[in-house]
Formats: C-alpha cells, structure tokens, sequence
C-alpha cells in the first residue's frame, strides 16, 4: 500500500469517530477565524465545496457569511471527468444528489453555466482535502478533480488563493505528493489561519 494509500486510511478512520457536533463547531470556528481576516475582505468571488456530511468539516457558516455580505458564492458539480463550479444564490439551495451521491447546486434551465466562474477572478477557493501539511501540501481522495480543476485556471492564466480547509486533527507532519498534486497558498482550520504564499 502507498504512503498515500495509508494516510487516507488513518484519517478516514479518525473521521469516523468523530460526532456530527464537531463537524459542525469546527466549520464555525474557521469560518469566524477566515471572515476576520484580511484574506476573506481582498475577494469579492468565493469558491466552496458542499460539506460532506460527517466526513468533511462544515462550510455552511461560510456560505451564509459570503451570501450575507454580498460576495460571489460558487460551489461545484462533478461532470465528467471535471469539476465545474456553478452559482450558488441561497445558502438553502436548491441543490441535487451529483454522481458519487454529493450535494451539489442545482442549476434551472436557462440559468448561467458553469463557465461563468472563469470571468469571476481574483478569487478565493475553499479547497477539501484529506490531509494537510504545514508547507501546503494536500492529500485529496484519490479522485483528482480539484487538481485538474487548479490545472485549468493555471493554463487559462486565473489569479487565485487556494485555501485548503479541514478538521485541526487533519493537519499532519507531512503528505506525501506527486508531481500533478497543487501546493496550497494557505491552510485554514478552527484554530489556525496560515499562509504560505500570498499572491496579492
């Protein structure tokens, strides 16, 4: 088995033994540390994941603060074998079940598709992960959607902050990574609001 393979095995089985509780306290806890600071006042445009339920810290309270204070909200679908980010106008929806069983946004006919995004940088991307380390590296499920998804703005020249977001017990010593893995700009937990690479 990988180093990679066995991070994702002890972390998972640390997440199961956590209560929806701290899910939930955790979120609150990093979205009032992240809205306090100076990073969340420089973007008007706000990219976030939908929390898997029990398995990903909540980032309900950020949704609501971005829409409360009238920033750009995005949150993603998987299509294919890509990550597309679509509007998100309420905090309750509506969303739909996406193909591994995530919520994701539920987009009516006629509304805007999701490339629009691409028009809405400098942006913050809230970006999940398994496993963080303290130099920016992130270990994601396995699936390479947010890689990919940092590939294409990278080729189409976008100005961003990754933001990886997770549990404080998330962050380890070190993640093991390959060449197509994105470093992060900038780790955020309940506790700790860290940066790596400030690209203002």
């Amino acid at each position: 088995m990988s180093p990679k393979e066995l991070l994702r095995g002890e972390i998972k089985k640390h997440l199961n033994t956590v209560s929806g509780e701290e899910f939930l306290l955790q979120g609150a806890g990093a979205a009032a540390l992240l809205c306090s600071s100076p990073v969340w006042l420089r973007y008007e445009a706000v990219f976030l994941f939908l929390s898997i339920k029990n398995s990903e810290i909540d980032t309900q309270s950020l949704l609501i603060t971005a829409l409360k204070e009238g920033k750009k909200a995005f949150a993603p679908r998987v299509e294919g074998s890509r990550l597309v980010f679509y509007p998100v106008l309420s905090a309750d929806g509506p969303w739909r079940k996406g193909p591994f069983g995530l919520r994701e946004p539920e987009v009516p006919p006629g509304e805007p598709n999701g490339e629009g995004p691409f028009k809405d940088f400098p942006a913050l991307i809230l970006t999940p992960g398994l496993a963080f380390d303290r130099e920016g590296r992130r270990l994601g499920r396995g699936g390479g959607y947010y890689d990919r998804f940092f590939a294409e703005l990278d080729e189409a020249h976008r100005e961003y902050f990754a933001l990886g977001l997770c549990m404080d017990f998330q962050v380890v010593d070190e993640v093991p990574t390959g060449a197509q893995d994105k470093k992060m700009n900038g780790l955020l937990t309940k506790t700790e609001l860290r940066l790596f690479c400030d690209k203002s």
